[in-house]
């Protein structure tokens, strides 16, 4: 009850799915194949931080969309932590 945009309920939705998709591909060391399944969250990553305001005033709301975007984050950190990417 908690995911009330569809922005953020299609992100939830599909969080979920890539999260049992690449699995077996962290597991088999298949990296590029992590970050192409990956990669296809954009539009609705996109879509989420363009329709739905995460640090609303209801805390549980935000909690929420807060936990969300770390289930997020976790999934790529399977792959490599890209902050530590430095350009020269």
């Amino acid at each position: 009850h908690l995911l009330q945009e569809a922005a953020e309920q299609q992100l939830a939705a599909l969080v979920t799915e890539k999260s049992a998709q690449i699995a077996p591909l962290v597991a088999a060391q298949n990296y590029q194949s992590v970050l192409e399944s990956l990669a296809e969250l954009r539009p609705a990553i996109d879509q989420f931080f363009d329709n739905v305001m995460v640090m609303v005033e209801e805390e549980p709301l935000r909690r929420n969309r807060l936990a969300l975007l770390k289930q997020l984050r976790e999934l790529f950190l399977q792959v490599a932590d890209i902050s530590l990417l430095q350009t020269s």
